[in-house]
């Protein structure tokens, strides 16, 4: 079977890679090992874009938003910045010196996380320019995430995707269920790879893939995932597209944003369809169609945190 999973995704990726003018890749597919069992891993590899942005200029960039005060909403920003204040640094002659001070401290010196909690704490956690610390952390960190499921609120995950950086390339490790019965296996494998890469980048993974993964560990008795950073862009998709586009679903996104929309792209709603037919039928051609799927949603987050951390910043 999995010689023959391999030849069906090899060609499936084959033939979306040069509709899409990319550079092929070869699909590998391999049975990995658990204490609790085996999955299916279907591997292939992707051109990583390039993100040039130094960690001090998105510093200074965060040091030019003087609303992160208490006291300076948008009216007031805007008069601050006709008196030429222009940074948190400026405020050091006003009333708000104090509190400017200590943010001061958190920009210039803090972790990413710390900065992170600032924002949110100050109702801004789903500002586009926090993702612009998804370019500046270790790309070893990061770890690129999808799920597929049965469409329940409680049924299993059918396939997990897993993007990680190698080198210039993105490495998309898919684990798949040949059966339901495969799912802690594969539950224990994505578990471990967030915990070797901490950061993670989602599209609604906050409300969505990291929850529903933690509820699966957690019905099987296991420890939840719990990554340092968690970049979910849809949040600042919606800040940064929404008034242009018809929604700000992923595919939508794809299209006009990134311009590499989907052709013949199964519909997300159809997956447990499709792995239902294969479960009744043991053909694996309803596969393929999910992996191909799933395999495109995680290559383009990538893309996606490239795009909305040149739209902040430039090429800093």
């Amino acid at each position: 079977m999995i010689q023959a999973l391999e030849q069906t995704f090899t060609q499936a990726l084959s033939l979306r890679t040069a509709a899409a003018g990319r550079r092929n890749s070869k699909a590998e597919v391999w049975e990995t090992e658990t204490p609790n069992g085996s999955c299916l891993a279907v591997e292939s590899v992707h051109p990583m874009p390039d993100v040039f942005l130094a960690e001090e200029a998105l510093r200074e960039r965060l040091m030019q938003e003087l609303s992160l005060v208490r006291g300076i909403g948008p009216e007031r920003e805007r008069m601050c910045r006709r008196r030429g204040i222009q940074t948190l640094d400026d405020l050091r002659r006003t009333n708000w010196k104090a509190e400017a001070n200590e943010i001061k401290e958190i920009i210039r010196n803090g972790s990413p996380k710390e900065i992170i909690r600032l924002f949110t704490n100050k109702g801004r956690g789903a500002d586009p320019l926090l993702t612009g610390f998804g370019a500046v952390v270790p790309r070893d960190d990061l770890l690129f995430f999808d799920i597929e499921t049965l469409g329940m609120v409680h049924s299993p995950i059918i396939l997990f995707g897993c993007g990680i950086c190698d080198g210039e390339n993105l490495r998309v490790t898919q684990y798949l269920l040949r059966n339901i019965g495969e799912e802690l296996p594969a539950l224990e494998v994505v578990a471990d790879t967030m915990r070797n890469h901490p950061v993670l980048v989602t599209y609604n993974g906050r409300s969505f893939d990291l929850p529903f993964t933690n509820n699966r560990l957690a019905y099987y008795g296991e420890r939840e995932c719990r990554p340092n950073l968690h970049f979910d862009l849809l949040h600042p998709s919606r800040r940064l597209f929404r008034a242009d586009l018809p929604d700000c679903c992923l595919g939508t996104v794809e299209e006009y944003v990134l311009g590499c929309g989907r052709e013949d792209d199964l519909p997300g709603y159809l997956v447990p369809v499709y792995y239902q037919r294969y479960l009744r039928t043991g053909n694996p051609d309803p596969l393929k169609e999910i992996v191909d799927h799933n395999r495109s949603d995680v290559t383009s987050l990538a893309l996606l945190l490239a795009k909305q951390t040149e739209i902040m910043y430039g090429n800093s």
